[in-house]
């Protein structure tokens, strides 16, 4: 799979990054298949410059960008899905207003004093009793 990502260069204390396709499983500064720009966030103002056709071509093949590359082609508009926003990790793990029926009853078990994972093992248990019950049944018949 590939992915447009940063690729470090510059000094130390000074990075400057060079945007590149590379392999997801490659190193952050190891090979890479083309460099589609450079992004110099030391610069005042800012500095990045794009092949913003290279850079449609690899979305269109399937490279998909970091989430700072993301965010970068956001704002010069190559992108038009926004990016996620970068909340805590609190805020990412509460679930959404339309909860499932699952996730609801693990809110109602950890209500009553036991976590989650208790509560999805307690229910499991009885499921396992009730189906022993229901072969003992059937062994007597």
């Amino acid at each position: 799979m590939l992915r447009i990502r940063l690729r470090r260069t510059g000094r130390r204390k000074a990075p400057s990054y060079r945007v590149v396709v590379a392999h997801s499983r490659d190193p952050r500064d190891g090979d890479f298949v083309e460099i589609v720009g450079h992004y110099n966030p030391a610069a005042s103002p800012k500095t990045l410059e794009l092949k913003e056709e290279r850079v449609r071509h690899w979305l269109g093949v399937g490279a998909t960008p970091s989430e700072t590359v993301h965010r970068l082609l956001h704002s010069r508009g190559l992108i038009e899905k926004p990016p996620r926003s970068r909340g805590t990790v609190a805020a990412a793990a509460e679930p959404a207003d339309g909860a499932s029926g699952a996730e609801a009853s693990g809110a109602e078990a950890t209500a009553d004093g036991a976590s989650g994972a208790e509560a999805s093992g307690a229910e499991a248990t009885a499921a396992e009793a009730t189906d022993a019950d229901a072969t003992a049944a059937d062994r007597e018949s």
